[in-house]
């Protein structure tokens, strides 16, 4: 599948019900909903997603301590964790289930950063690890 493949018409949505009583919902969720459960799509579109916030440097993505900890070691086992985000990796799938946004700074963020879900955002593997490492909130 090439990058934004099937997502031209796609337009980034957040289902009320997967939110948390705090207004949190996984990026997972986020491309999930969006694209009506597409497997393929949603893949896609986490991957697109994923690529935009680490590249612009997004830091209100947050995840538990234990996930924090669970991407850490599989990170250990495998770096494809970070390194594989292309729409057809299942990495893709890991991260963005373990990475939380607050909806309503999400939605702006995407729109005040012109997100084009069609755009190849392909961060370095260093800025990748940067991100996760230091941006990211734990707990």
């Amino acid at each position: 599948m090439a990058v934004g493949e099937g997502l031209e018409d796609i337009t980034v949505k957040i289902s009320p019900e997967d939110l948390d009583e705090d207004g949190f919902v996984s990026v997972w969720n986020i491309a999930s909903f969006s694209c009506d459960g597409d497997l393929t799509l949603t893949r896609a579109l986490a991957s697109s997603l994923l690529g935009f916030l680490c590249k612009k440097g997004c830091d209100f993505v947050v995840t538990s301590t234990t996930n924090a900890e669970y991407l850490d070691s599989q990170f250990e086992k495998d770096n494809k964790v970070l390194y594989a985000w292309k729409a057809d990796s299942e990495m893709v799938d890991l991260v963005a289930q373990h990475a939380e946004v607050p909806h309503q700074a999400f939605l702006s963020f995407l729109e005040n950063q012109k997100f084009n879900a069609t755009t190849n955002y392909s961060p370095r593997r260093a800025d990748r690890v940067e991100w996760f490492q230091n941006l990211w909130s734990v707990g």
